[in-house]
């Protein structure tokens, strides 16, 4: 299993680089989960994705968000920029962080992928940093999954 990704010292954002926002919820929880995803560009781009995620808990949902962000920024994040990920959800952010030393079992395949997502942007230089933030922060992200939902 590959070890989840330090704080990288290349991570000092400046303008030329990018920002991420994902959220994911589930009605009823466990229910139907909605994922969404907003990329902000340097030059200003803005790139969201929203879509139904199948049947899960809230936070099968907000793994799902994460693994889309990452897949988008594979995608549209260049070579050598940064790259930095906000989301609400502390179980996941620390699950794929191994914060504490203990990883969810029922969670591993969804931090299996977002690991092998990290390295794969890691290896053209991307330097990637996942950062919690209080729900009152990540407004963007879950109106834009509640405006699908």
């Amino acid at each position: 299993m590959p070890k989840p990704p330090a704080p990288d010292s290349r991570l000092n954002l400046s303008p030329a680089d990018w920002l991420a926002w994902f959220d994911g919820s589930c009605k009823p929880n466990p229910g139907a989960c909605q994922i969404a995803c907003i990329l902000q560009g340097p030059d200003g781009q803005r790139i969201t994705h929203t879509q139904a995620a199948g049947h899960g808990d809230s936070s099968d949902a907000e793994y799902q968000a994460l693994i889309l962000c990452l897949q988008l920024a594979q995608r549209h994040v260049a070579p050598s920029q940064s790259l930095r990920i906000h989301g609400d959800s502390q179980v996941v952010i620390d699950d794929v962080l191994a914060r504490y030393g203990k990883t969810s079992a029922l969670l591993a395949h969804y931090r299996e992928r977002c690991l092998q997502l990290l390295s794969a942007l890691a290896n053209t230089q991307t330097a990637c940093d996942l950062q919690w933030i209080p729900r009152h922060k990540n407004i963007e992200a879950d109106q834009l999954m509640r405006a699908q939902s």
